[in-house]
Parts: structure tokens; C-alpha cells; sequence
């Protein structure tokens, strides 16, 4: 006899917080560096948008969590959308047979029953006529 045990590939997932870790970290050093192009770009968008009364490393840093925010709103959509989902093993053809089944089950316990309710009765009829 064999001792060869065949083994399921196991999807390794333990390693998944600690890359959501990393993608945090980088969207963080991306959201830092192109802040003051986003500033800009607002600046252009929306003519009465105003900085006075912040310092510039004030709103540099602003800038820098609605980015990261927003960067890291679009990723968690992206791994939301591609994760790999839990396989199903369910289809038509079992659940329609499993049906079946369950009817054909409830039928047979339907007659069953009353074949013991027949029984019963012609039980309870004969124990009434000896005891007349």
C-alpha cells in the first residue's frame, strides 16, 4: 500500500495584511509627492479657492490625506472587484435533485403514516369488539 497523501493547494492569505500594509504606505509616499500638483490643479479648477491664513506645509499636508484618502478609497474598490471569491459547489441540476428527493421523502412518510393510522384504528376497532 501507498502512503502518498494527495494534498489540496491551500490559498495563502496570511500574508494579505501585511501587503494591504504596503499598498497604504505607498499610496501614502504618492498621495505626499504629487500634493502640490493636485493644490495647483485646484487652485486652477476652482478660482475663489483660497490659502490664506494656512502655512503652505499646512496645506501640503491637507492636501496630502484627501489625496491618500481618495487613492486609497480607489484601491479598496479595485481589490474589492478582483478578489477571488469562495468557491460555490452548488449547481441546478443537485439542488433540483435534493428537491426531489425532499418530495419524494414527505410522500413517503405521508403514506406511511396513514398505513400506521389504518393500523391503528383496526387495532382499536378489534380490542372494542372482544371487549363487547
Amino acid at each position: 500500500m501507498s502512503q502518498i497523501v494527495v494534498s489540496e493547494k491551500k490559498r495563502r492569505r496570511g500574508m494579505w495584511p501585511v501587503m494591504g500594509l504596503l499598498l497604504a504606505i505607498a499610496l501614502g509616499v504618492i498621495s505626499y509627492f504629487i500634493a502640490p500638483g493636485v493644490i495647483d490643479l485646484t487652485k486652477k479648477l476652482l478660482p475663489q479657492f483660497s490659502t490664506r491664513g494656512m502655512s503652505p506645509r499646512d496645506v501640503h499636508l491637507i492636501f496630502t490625506a484627501l489625496t491618500f484618502v481618495i487613492l486609497l478609497a480607489f484601491a479598496a474598490f479595485l481589490v474589492a472587484l478582483f478578489m477571488p471569491k469562495k468557491p460555490i459547489n452548488v449547481n441546478e441540476a443537485d439542488l433540483k435533485k435534493e428537491r426531489e428527493k425532499m418530495a419524494e421523502y414527505r410522500k413517503y412518510e405521508r403514506v406511511r403514516q396513514r398505513r400506521i393510522n389504518r393500523e391503528t384504528q383496526a387495532y382499536l376497532r378489534e380490542k372494542a369488539k372482544k371487549g363487547e
